[in-house]
This record gives structure tokens, sequence and C-alpha cells, in this order.
């Protein structure tokens, strides 16, 4: 709350600006400056707040997503007006589609100049509006205090989201004396629906019924920071869980009845129970096609119980018996003192049923001198680096590969781009996720197709001596492109070859980074070690088998007890 002597002092827009971050605890922001944004880079100069200049806008929007998603807090990034705000897009458009709670600022041309094609102009307002939770064109510096405030509540609060503050360049310049509160409610916005008092009991009562229940968690569950209660809520269950992409890291990663990923590069296990359950528990999901697989063929017998913050996700692609519109914080919490109160019969023999199962995993046996087997790589790197430490992935196969294998101990170590697969996203999430917990350990794991798209920012990494790891797997290929053209086009290979890729760990040397390269299995724990235990940040170039494929896969269209396990 600003203080007495602080009202009614005349304050620049961008000291207003400056000021709200403050207030709300912001102490990292990442940017690239210009000239519409310029008085506000002035301002920063007198400011508590890190300012980390990327290499580009779009390394800056992500490593703000990545220090969200693994702290729960806000990410801050700052853009100038024109392109510059336009290459935000991309990574406004993933925050969007995980519901990550991103603040972007951005410069805007003179109020004058607005709509006369001025220098560096852009409707960002009319580009953004769909792929933002709230976007806002500040047109007076008398304004600005109250769309701040409102913008940070906004963006964290209930389903978090981006949200895009426009300002032009003369709101930053003039003076107001206009102050506001940190806003707690505005009108028409309910971010934390009332649950209501009769939907636990009716799905505690499915849940009494059924015989062979699962529950799918998703990001949610990270969102409202409900992790402790959900792991309770498992101990008291022993319901089998699957957790989705978004999810992973939500169940205790030494829960006997985890069975792993759904959908389409699930495992074999998760899907098998989806298929022949009788009860579902979907807690913070969306049910994305990537999960269903074909509608028509998800979980034929099961009812489902869904509990979700955003009521327009309740029976918007699947029909739901009880839906429960509620943070999932509060609803389990309820639901444990229910269960407490009114213990069930644990399902310990259905969850054994579903685990034997197995995973379906292929094991890659073919160690030639010449490449590493991608899956025999990710699974000693993720054995040696243990639950603690941070993951980031880009977007293909090495991010399902990871996926299929990860165990975190916390959701919040798990940072990669789901709704939008988003290529070019692991590097720079992992820069934003190093700076918001700079004492724990992060492994960003790139493919060689995804990583050259923001490979600028190990100039970022190295100047601000971010400790991070790299895991650079290299197929030459731009592979989960290369393998659907394999196995629906008939081999015919169109605009995916990479076998041009330079020589990433000298790349990375000159950057300043210490650089391992791995191309011999004989050679993989020798050098693992070295790399994971060198001080500061490094970069391991693993030269990996060209074709090999992600499976289980359930085909485009198909339904999930169609997986295909092998070529």
């Amino acid at each position: 709350m600003p203080s007495e002597s602080a009202k009614n002092q005349m304050r620049t827009g961008s000291r207003v600006v400056i000021d709200a971050l403050e207030q709300a605890g912001v102490s990292v922001a990442f940017g690239y400056p210009g000239g519409a944004i310029m008085p506000l880079y002035d301002e920063l100069l007198d400011t508590s707040i890190d300012h980390v200049l990327t290499r580009h806008e779009q390394g800056a929007i992500h490593a703000a997503d990545g220090f969200a998603r693994s702290t729960g807090r806000v990410g801050v990034c700052i853009a100038t007006s024109g392109p510059g705000a336009t290459n935000l897009v991309t990574g406004i458009c993933t925050a969007q589609m995980d519901s990550s709670p991103v603040l972007c600022i951005t410069g805007q041309v003179p109020s004058a100049l607005i709509g006369t094609d001025g220098f560096q102009e852009a409707d960002v307002l009319g580009v953004v509006t769909s792929i933002t939770k709230q976007a806002y064109l500040v047109r007076s510096v008398d304004d600005l205090p109250r769309v701040m405030a409102e913008a940070l509540f906004i963006c964290t609060s209930g389903r978090p989201g981006p949200v895009l503050v426009d300002i032009p360049k003369d709101v930053l310049i003039a003076s107001t004396s206009k102050t506001c509160d940190p806003v707690t409610s505005l009108p028409g916005y309910q971010p934390a629906p009332k649950l209501k008092a009769d939907a636990i009991k009716d799905a505690h009562k499915l849940l009494k019924e059924a015989k062979q229940p699962v529950c799918i968690v998703g990001g949610g569950c990270r969102l409202s920071d409900a992790t402790q209660l959900f792991r309770e809520w498992c101990n008291k269950t022993q319901v089998p869980v699957i957790t989705t992409l978004m999810g992973l890291g939500s169940t205790d990663p030494n829960y006997e009845g985890w069975l792993g990923m759904p959908g389409m590069h699930g495992l074999r296990r998760a899907n098998r129970a989806i298929v022949d359950c009788d009860l579902i528990v979907a807690l913070g999901i969306r049910f994305d096609d990537r999960v269903t697989g074909k509608l028509a063929a998800f979980a034929p017998d099961a009812r489902i119980v869904h509990v979700d913050i955003d009521e327009a996700e309740l029976s918007k692609l699947v029909k739901v018996e009880v839906p429960v519109h509620a943070d999932l914080n509060e609803a389990l919490s309820e639901w444990n003192e229910l269960l407490y109160q009114d213990p069930i019969d644990k399902f310990n023999a259905w969850q054994k049923q579903a685990m034997d199962v197995g995973d379906g995993l292929q094991i890659n046996d073919a160690h030639d001198a010449d490449n590493i087997p991608p899956t025999v790589l990710l699974d000693e790197v993720l054995e040696m680096i243990g639950p603690d430490a941070i993951v980031t992935t880009d977007v293909g196969q090495h991010q399902m590969w990871a996926a299929q294998r990860v165990r975190c101990s916390d959701p919040k170590n798990w940072v990669t781009s789901g709704g939008a697969g988003t290529m070019g996203y692991g590097l720079p999430s992992a820069m934003g996720a190093q700076m918001a917990r700079p004492n724990d350990r992060v492994l960003a794991i790139c493919g060689d197709g995804g990583f050259q798209m923001t490979m600028a920012e190990l100039a970022t990494v190295a100047r601000c001596k971010l400790p991070l790891k790299i895991l650079l797997m290299d197929n030459k290929y731009l592979g989960m492109v290369r393998q659907w053209q394999e196995l629906f086009f008939e081999n015919r290979y169109s605009a995916v070859d990479l076998s041009d890729n330079p020589d990433f760990a000298a790349l990375a040397r000159v950057y300043g980074l210490e650089a391992f390269k791995l191309d011999h299995v004989d050679e993989m724990s020798s050098t693992l070690a070295a790399w994971w235990n060198c001080e500061g940040p490094a970069l391991l170039h693993a030269v990996c088998h060209l074709e090999e494929n992600v499976f289980p896969m359930v085909p485009a269209g198909a339904g999930l007890g169609d997986m295909v396990e092998s070529a």
C-alpha cells in the first residue's frame, strides 16, 4: 500500500511501472530495449529489479515463462514497440496455452502517432487479444497505476495466464499523482470459485462405487500449489495415477501406482488403464487431444469426475458426470477431510494390475561407435541428475523421450511447452528457471532443431554466468516431423534434413561456455560426469542415432487402445 508521503507525489509513468513491479515482489525482468520503451529502461537504472538483457525478445519471454513455472510467481518481460512487441507473440501464445503467469510490458509509439503507421508502430493489442488473458493499451498516465495493479492481479489469480500492458512513449514520460493499492477483486471476475457443498461428496460417492478408477492429474496441480494435498489423496486411496505432460512431477516419484504419461506418446500402462477403467478422476486437466486420442474411443466405460478452476473446461470435450468447479487446493483439502471421515477400500490390487501391464518403452541395444542411442542417453542422464534438478526441454522427439522417463520431486521442476509445442523454448526457459532458483541444478534438454532457434541466448547464459547444463541431442533431423514422414508419408522426407549442423561444442566454446562432445557409447558415463560436475555453464553435444523413433505412439485420429509400440 502506498505510504501517506507517497500519495499526491508526482511520478512518471515509467516510475509507476517500476513501483508496481517492486511492490509485487518482482526481482528479475527479462527484456530488450528500443526507442519507445527507452524511458522505462532509464528508470530501471534506479531500481532493485535485476534486468537480464537477452539476445532476442523471444528469449526474454521464454525466460520469463521459465521463471514463472519454476516458482509459481509472475515472470516479467519488457520489449519495445513494433517488432519488439511482435517478437513476443510466440512466447505469449506458449504461456497462454499452458496457463503461465507472464506479464509483458511493451512500449508503443507516442499517442499522437497511433494509427498513422509511425516508425516501429504495430497494433499489438489487436495482435495479442486472442492469446492473452487480458491486454491493455494505456492512453493516460493517470490510468497506469490502476492498470498495473489489475494486470498483476489478473496474471496470477485464478487460472493464470499472460497479460500485456502496452504503454505509449508519452505516457511513460508524463507524470501523475495517482496511486493504486494492490487489486484483489474486479467486477465480474471470480478467480477463486466457491466450492459447492455437495460437489466433493458426489465425487467421493463415485470413487466408493468404482472398481477400477484412475486419476489423471495435470498442470492445475502445480498452478494451484496443491502437490502435497494431492499426494495425501493418493496415499489415502491408492488409486493408480496418470500425469499429463503438464502434470509431471505432481505424483511422489516413489508412489507405487504412478502409471506415467498418457496419450499420443504415453506409456502402455497409462493408456491401457484409461481404456479399462470405470472411473476417471480428472484433476486440473483440459482433456487435450494429445491426451485423449479419438474422443469417441476415450475411456469408453468410465464415469468422469472433473475438478478445474476454469468452468469453461468442464464438459468442454468429454461429458463429465460430476463437474467440480473449484480451485484444486480447496477441493483436495475437502476431499482429504472426507476420506478421513469416510475411508474407502484402497485400490492396491487394481493398482498392481494396472502397473503390471508395463511401460512399453523400447530398449535400444544398438551400441555402435558412430553415435549414441538417445533413449539410453536419457536414461543415464536422468538417473544421474536425480529428481531434485529442474529439467526444461525444447519440443520434439527428445521432449517425449524425456517425458516418458523423467521423475521430478516437484512439478515446478519440470518446465516444457505443452499446448503450443514451441520449438526454441528449452534454452531460454532454463535461463529463467536458473535465475529464479540460483541454488538449484538446472538441465536444458534440447534437440538440434529447436536449439538453433534460440541458440544466441548462449551469450546471455555466459554473460550472466548461469551454471545451467545443456544436453544437446543432435540427430541431424527435425526428428518428430521425420518420424511422421517415415510412418505416414511413405518415407518421403521433406525439409527435415539438418545434416549441415555446426559443431555445437565448438560454437558453445566461442560463446564462452565449457563444452563436451559425445559420440561413442563407451565414453558416455565419464563424459556425462565431467559435463554435469563442472563449474559454470556447460554444453554437451551428443551425436545421436539419426532415425530412432518415439514409441509407444497413438496415430493421429486413433484411440488410446490402438497404440503402436514399434515400427
